[in-house]
């Protein structure tokens, strides 16, 4: 599906986040491997959540609407992530402690994403893993090592995955390098809603054996609020509802990064605010908030002078996300200098055009942001990867632009 956007005169009103994809995978896995029921109430709906609600099913679990009831032990089962690296990654590790053999497999982009660091960690816990990248079949069994070390330095998931295997069989995870820092923490916050008994040394976890069936209700989701916080940021005024302003969430920064930019931004009880501001440039380090990136650098575009944004695992999510920024923004007209870890970009005044989105649904959301306020008529073919993460993105974006 594709879209034509034409300039707006300004992005006023207010919508509610949706729920938090975060948040919603990690409380499917843990409802798989709790002891007992569990109820995830208002879980995120979208292509990357029901890829690991398929993942919980083919392990045993019985879903029944928001309920969830786990398997005695998780069984062998062919998984199909498509292009979801939350679910891909930490389902790898529930089949290394599954009974019987299974295969994690994924889209095209996922297949090329990395797993070594991962794989190499779970080999070392006594994991049978075939191949570093998917497809990778696996051989369940009672992992012979508790203690664990990985390097996340390229992704936090494997950290994840270790973390949410350890709250069924008991582990100590030892974290090294981590990027993405704050995906941990909702891991960690996630942990405690489902009863997990641990402590922590910084980004060491140590972990005793078992949880249990929990209600665990799902957050609104920063990350999604970013594209229409920027909105406001840029065009006029935004209030993103259902937002927890204590939430840990990775993307929560984005109201610092607007702030650093110039716009004016209120945090209340339940919801976020942003309004036009004079922007000017920034310098920010998005390595614990990656996903923010693409919609920072539409910011950093209609902002006064230079930004630099900067990432290291940007070049490894749903596509080389450095790269696909350069590009777009290049044929906005936008000065642009491509970095190994991020974009130097100066601001000015953005032109309409065609865009791609990589099949990549931040860069499709963020070009429709950034061609709301371009100077003439944009085309971007493919918005359909939007329903990864917020397949109400353009219901809401109607709300605010009329």
């Amino acid at each position: 599906m594709g879209v034509i956007i034409r300039p707006v005169g300004e992005v006023t009103g207010e919508v509610e986040a949706p729920p938090s994809k975060s948040y919603t995978h990690r409380a499917y896995f843990l409802a798989l491997l709790a002891e007992g029921r569990s109820k995830v109430k208002r879980p995120l709906v979208s292509d990357d959540t029901l890829a690991t609600l398929n993942a919980i099913r083919a392990f045993g679990a019985s879903v029944e609407g928001e309920s969830i009831i786990p398997p005695e032990w998780p069984k062998g089962a062919f998984i199909d992530a498509h292009e979801s690296g939350t679910t891909a990654r930490i389902a790898l590790a529930v089949a290394s402690i599954g009974g019987g053999e299974s295969t994690v497999n994924g889209g095209r982009r996922l297949r090329e994403r990395p797993f070594g660091e991962l794989v190499r960690a779970l080999r070392k816990a006594g994991a049978e893993i075939e191949g570093e990248r998917l497809p990778l079949r696996v051989i369940g069994r009672n992992l012979r090592r508790r203690d664990v070390e990985v390097d996340a330095s390229t992704s936090s998931q494997f950290a994840t995955a270790l973390l949410i295997i350890g709250a069924k069989v008991g582990m100590e995870v030892l974290i090294k390098r981590s990027v993405s820092r704050p995906y941990i923490e909702v891991t960690a916050r996630t942990l405690k809603a489902f009863g997990a008994d641990f402590r922590r040394e910084g980004f060491d976890f140590y972990i005793e054996p078992g949880i249990t069936g929990t209600s665990f209700t799902v957050p609104g989701d920063y990350s999604s609020a970013s594209f229409f916080l920027a909105a406001g940021a840029l065009y006029g005024r935004v209030k993103i509802r259902n937002l927890d302003p204590k939430d840990v969430q990775a993307d929560r920064a984005i109201i610092d990064a607007l702030r650093e930019f110039g716009a004016e931004v209120k945090v209340g009880r339940n919801y976020v605010e942003a309004e036009k501001g004079e922007l000017r440039g920034v310098e920010i380090d998005c390595s614990d908030f990656p996903d923010l990136f693409p919609v920072l650098a539409v910011v950093a575009s209609y902002a006064e002078g230079r930004s630099v944004l900067r990432a290291r695992q940007l070049r490894f999510k749903e596509s080389d996300r450095v790269r696909a920024m350069a590009v777009n923004l290049s044929r906005m007209g936008i000065r642009v200098r491509e970095l190994p870890d991020g974009l130097e970009i100066e601001g000015g005044r953005p032109k309409g055009g065609q865009f791609e989105t990589f099949n990549d649904h931040r860069i499709a959301m963020a070009m429709v942001v950034a061609a709301l306020g371009a100077r003439g008529e944009s085309v971007i073919p493919e918005t359909g990867s939007v329903s990864k993460s917020y397949p109400g993105f353009f219901n809401d974006l109607r709300r605010l632009v009329g």
